[in-house]
């Protein structure tokens, strides 16, 4: 059996960002590492969109309600 490598590559995960309640939609694709905390997920959003941090905002992830 191969050994391991001591370090390892993050895996990417492709996000698709819905901002709801506007018409017409206004979404985002957004490529996400597997190690990006909440935190790094929320400034990415933020660029994303155009915000500078002023505006309400909430993650559901796995069902539980973040922000």
């Amino acid at each position: 059996m191969p050994d391991l490598p001591s370090t390892f590559d993050p895996a990417v995960y492709q996000l698709r960002i819905v901002l709801r309640g506007i018409s017409p939609l206004i979404w985002r694709r957004l490529l996400v590492r597997s190690d990006s905390t909440v935190a790094d997920l929320d400034r990415t959003l933020q660029v994303a969109v155009g915000w500078s941090d002023e505006h309400l905002h909430r993650f559901v992830i796995q069902g539980r309600l973040h922000g």
